[in-house]
This record gives C-alpha cells, structure tokens and sequence, in this order.
C-alpha cells in the first residue's frame, strides 16, 4: 500500500487520464494551479480511504468526481478528442508528470477536493476552510 510520499504505479493511461482532467479542470490555471489539481488525484490515491490503492484512471473516472468527465459537462467532448496536438494539452501532461514523479512541490498539503471560485459552494464544502486556494480554485483537506 503506497505511503504518503511514494510515487503511485502509473500506466500510459494512467498518466493520459491525469493529463486530460487538469486539462479539462484547469487548462486556464497557472502552472500550480495544474500541478494541484493533479496533486488532489494523487492526494486520493495515496492518502484517502476511499480512493486508497484505486488507479488514477479510475480516481479521474469515478462519477461525480471530476466535473469533466460528465457527459453533460461542455469539457467531455473536448476531453475525449483531446491529443498531443490539442492546444494547451502539453502543460497539463508536463503538469502530471512533475506530480506523479514526485518533482513538483505540494502547494495544497493533503488537499483531496477542490472546487472553482466561479461556482456556488458545493455541499460538501459548506462550514469547511480551504487549506490554500491556487488561481480560481480552493482546495479541502479532511473531507468524508
């Protein structure tokens, strides 16, 4: 079972997968605002009882985990026509590589959750503190 520091078993679609979220959740971020929303999937796979030992495909996949993966979401078309051509594709791929290695620093602690400032407050989030907030989105430790 990974500890909090090891770096998780990734496979190619592991790593697509990771890639196609932060550009789907945040291809308009900065480059921490990428490699964080990276850092919560991994946050999941490592360090969340619900999500502990899961692959990172099935982490991104999961229903209502990750708003671009719906089908409703304007993002899914774009996800599932996404390639290395794709214009803003190749900082999130590098943004996922930096996290699953290990290599980018982690600006959002054991943060597990996150959501944009432009959207109303989740119920999950209501009468929680964000531990950091990184561009337009606010990231949450210590959520069930």
């Amino acid at each position: 079972m990974p500890t909090k520091h090891s770096v998780p078993t990734t496979t190619g679609s592991d790593l697509w997968i990771v890639s196609a979220t932060i550009f789907g959740e945040a291809r308009s971020e900065s480059e921490a605002g990428q490699e964080a929303v990276a850092w919560v999937i991994r946050n999941r796979q490592t360090l969340h009882p619900r999500w502990r030992g899961m692959t990172l495909q099935t982490i991104c996949q999961q229903r209502w985990q990750f708003s671009c993966w719906l089908s409703t979401d304007i993002n899914h078309a774009k996800l599932l026509a996404v390639s290395l051509e794709t214009p803003g594709f190749a900082p999130c791929l590098q943004a996922a590589i930096r996290v699953l290695t290990g290599v980018a620093p982690r600006l959002i602690g054991n943060a597990t959750h996150y959501y944009a400032d432009t959207i109303h407050t989740p119920g999950w989030a209501r009468g929680k503190i964000p531990v950091v907030q990184i561009g337009h989105h606010l990231f949450f430790e210590d959520i069930a």
